[in-house]
């Protein structure tokens, strides 16, 4: 698909901005407006700068999910710029990644397109929403245990350094991701677990049970694995990630856990992932939808868990709602309200590639993402060597709810055969 050029392109979106003379590889990435303001009053270096006008499904003042125009910017940026836009945009848009590294200019753009498109078209979910599994889902709920969750958020915030993609912590993360992930799946025949090799140290970690009935039909759930420091991350580092995303990970696993003990055999497949290297561009994330829609894999819902337990606002799940499907973000709030009624549920806007779900959306995938906090009132501890589980009053009371979401999520969307 052809793409429509920006009107606004100026002389100077193709000149060079030099911050040092020490300036790590170059590199492509693309992101939306205000974040790219950010990148060029930091000073970085970029090249090749290419401005397109991309039409995205968000809310309207009324209410309503309909389109709005945004510029993205692809373009060359040094690698070793892009942990300070982080920091950055977390800082002064309230907002989370808000950028995605790309292999190359045709990858770049490639995935703009690839927005571009989702929002003239849709993306029409391929199953049916109804809620109609409470047998199935009620006794499986009431196993959900937070001691569960908050020992993984310890495990995976203490056992290492850092997690962060290029590191021997990260990629030790995902060894022992595996390691425990196969003793919850025991004996059982039915499950594999296993890792997607990457270009970089740390892989990604996959689950999955196969569904009896119609195993070409997968249900994913993921969070991500690593964690960084805005200001830049080594082997030595201390970057825990206990919130970001210790968090999500725990509460997808502890859904899985219950559903493999409980012998709970989905009719869909069920996948659940723990994504590499999200921290620095949704590369992991990436990688792996891009390999699922190469490959014609029929992914009929992923849910999105990264950042789960800092109730940072008297609501309980945000749904975020530009570059996620808007009818399946409406089945989320409906199990939120069947099944844990008890909890406050709004909705917030993240911006241009905040998290993993963009990744999927970008593929032409239904994808949700229920995220801890409106956005102005997240944990501003991530990227630090604070976050950690005191930030969350030692528990994880608020990730527990997630858990609880993502197993309904699962036992919906895989019970149904067809």
């Amino acid at each position: 698909m052809r793409l429509r050029r920006a009107a606004l392109v100026s002389s100077t979106l193709a000149t060079c901005f030099v911050a040092s003379a020490q300036a790590g590889p170059m590199v492509w990435a693309s992101m939306g407006e205000d974040a790219y303001r950010l990148l060029r009053r930091s000073g970085a270096e970029l090249e090749r700068v290419e401005p397109y006008a991309v039409e995205i499904r968000a809310p309207q003042a009324d209410g309503r999910i309909g389109t709005r125009e945004e510029t993205v910017y692809l373009m060359r940026v040094d690698e070793d710029a892009l942990p300070r836009l982080s920091r950055d945009i977390h800082e002064n848009l309230k907002t989370c990644a808000g950028f995605m590294v790309h292999t190359s200019r045709a990858d770049g753009r490639q995935a703009v397109a690839g927005f571009r498109e989702a929002a003239q078209r849709g993306v029409k979910p391929l199953v049916n929403y109804q809620i109609d599994d409470e047998a199935e889902v009620n006794p499986l709920i009431s196993q959900v245990q937070e001691s569960n969750i908050r020992s993984t958020i310890v495990k995976l915030s203490t056992n290492y350094k850092n997690r962060y993609y290029a590191t021997t912590g990260g990629v030790n993360a995902s060894n022992d991701l595996v390691t425990t992930w196969k003793a919850l799946a025991g004996s059982r025949t039915d499950v594999t677990v296993k890792q997607f090799t990457h270009s970089w140290a740390q892989k990604s970690v996959i689950l999955e049970i196969k569904g009896t009935t119609n195993p070409g039909k997968v249900v994913v759930i993921g969070g991500h694995l690593d964690s960084i420091l805005s200001s830049g991350t080594s082997e030595n580092s201390i970057a825990p990630g206990a919130d970001d995303d210790a968090s999500g990970v725990a509460s997808l696993q502890e859904a899985m856990r219950v559903l493999l003990q409980s012998g709970y055999k989905p009719k869909r497949t069920l996948q659940f992932m723990a994504y590499a290297a999200e921290e620095i561009g949704l590369k992991g994330s990436q990688a792996i939808a891009t390999d699922y829609k190469n490959n014609a894999k029929k992914v009929v819902g992923v849910l999105q868990l990264d950042m789960t337990n800092y109730q940072g606002a008297a609501s309980d799940i945000t749904m975020i709602t530009d570059y996620t499907n808007s009818a399946q973000n409406t089945f989320v709030k409906n199990l939120a309200a069947h099944y844990l009624p008890e909890l406050k549920v709004n909705e917030d806007r993240c911006g241009y590639a905040c998290s993993d779900h963009a990744s999927w959306t970008n593929k032409g995938y239904v994808a949700s993402f229920p995220f801890e906090a409106p956005l102005a009132n997240d944990n501003k501890n991530i990227h630090t060597s604070n976050d950690t589980i005191s930030k969350s009053g030692d528990n994880a009371n608020h990730a527990l709810k997630f858990a609880k979401l993502a197993l309904a999520y699962a036992v919906e969307l895989g019970s149904d055969g067809k």
